[in-house]
């Protein structure tokens, strides 16, 4: 009789334990950095304003915003659990789960998006005079591909090679930053460039408005866009530059674009990211200084710009949220 008395109160006091631990656990302060970019890109500052809104308004969590290098340091930074979460693009994180993104590790990691928030058409720029209507038409032609290693430089590796254009056989080829681009179009250098960036970009601003220069962007048709897909899936979605974007555009331009996303690992708590993304779209004014385009951020569009193989890799907390918002069935 002693004997089952004294293994009833281990057991009762093992059950109390666990409660207590359960409870203590689910209460538990979360501390982590937002990888972001540089000073003075729009990445780090965002990335302050929504650790500001998430120690306001998440109980028991706050968040700093960290600079880096961007996109392919950040996600190596949340793979080694020194960041909770990081900016980087939406096929970022649909290669990443396919074991393709190579940067960051040769096998298949459960990255997991929070929310998409503006994408960054490929600006394929040329000026009235060249003969350029058609990406076919850089052939032959000389055409800056970006700065070394940059975004811009990846992705027109993509288009041209989707297109079966050799940059270094089929065209004169130039390694130059946006505004080093528009320097040599303005001089006669370059007949065409390629820019990565969101609309509008100051230097592309720049050129639209040159006196005596008829700037034009290249359109990205259907068959183009079928045949980009098909050699780099989950890279673009189809997007417009839209009429007045630039002075110099008197119409809408099909075009491709990529997204900007904030992601986290698979293992970031479930609940606490439905407070999150629901206290980051409760608190669009806190944003909306440091980031004129928050004022258009909705639920719908920030799931909206996504790729479709970009949204299957949903964190379960944002996609609750999304979800009860009619964003995402």
């Amino acid at each position: 009789m002693k004997r089952s008395v004294r293994f009833f109160v281990i057991v009762l006091a093992l059950l109390v334990m666990a409660v207590f631990s359960t409870t203590t656990w689910a209460q538990e302060k979360l501390s982590f950095s937002i990888a972001t970019g540089g000073t003075g890109g729009v990445w780090y500052p965002l990335g302050g304003a929504i650790g500001g809104i998430i120690g306001k308004k998440v109980p028991n969590t706050e968040a700093t915003s960290e600079a880096t290098t961007a996109a392919i340091d950040n996600m190596k930074l949340l793979l080694a659990g020194r960041a909770g979460m990081a900016f980087a693009y939406d096929y970022h994180v649909v290669w990443a789960n396919e074991g393709k993104l190579t940067q960051v590790a040769k096998q298949p990691i459960p990255f997991r998006l929070v929310m998409g928030f503006y994408e960054q058409p490929l600006h394929i720029v040329t000026k009235e005079g060249t003969g350029i209507k058609t990406l076919m038409d850089l052939k032959g032609k000389r055409v800056s591909t970006g700065a070394p290693n940059s975004g811009t430089e990846e992705q027109a590796d993509y288009v041209l090679k989707a297109l079966g254009i050799d940059w270094n056989k089929d065209m004169k080829r130039e390694k130059l930053s946006a505004t080093e681009s528009v320097a040599a179009m303005k001089d006669g250098k370059i007949d065409a460039f390629f820019w990565s960036g969101a609309i509008p970009t100051s230097s592309i601003i720049d050129l639209s408005s040159t006196p005596g220069l008829k700037m034009v962007l290249i359109p990205v048709g259907k068959k183009e866009v079928d045949m980009i897909n098909k050699a780099n899936p989950g890279v673009f979605h189809k997007t417009k530059f839209p009429k007045g974007c630039y002075s110099a555009v008197d119409k809408d331009i099909d075009a491709i674009a990529i997204t900007a996303v904030l992601l986290a690992m698979d293992k970031f708590p479930e609940d606490r990211m439905y407070k999150i993304v629901s206290a980051i779209f409760s608190s669009i004014p806190d944003i909306i200084p440091v980031w004129k385009g928050a004022k258009n951020l909705t639920p719908k569009s920030a799931v909206g710009q996504l790729t479709q193989d970009a949204l299957k890799y949903i964190h379960p907390g944002a996609r609750k949220f999304f979800k009860e918002k009619g964003a995402l069935k």
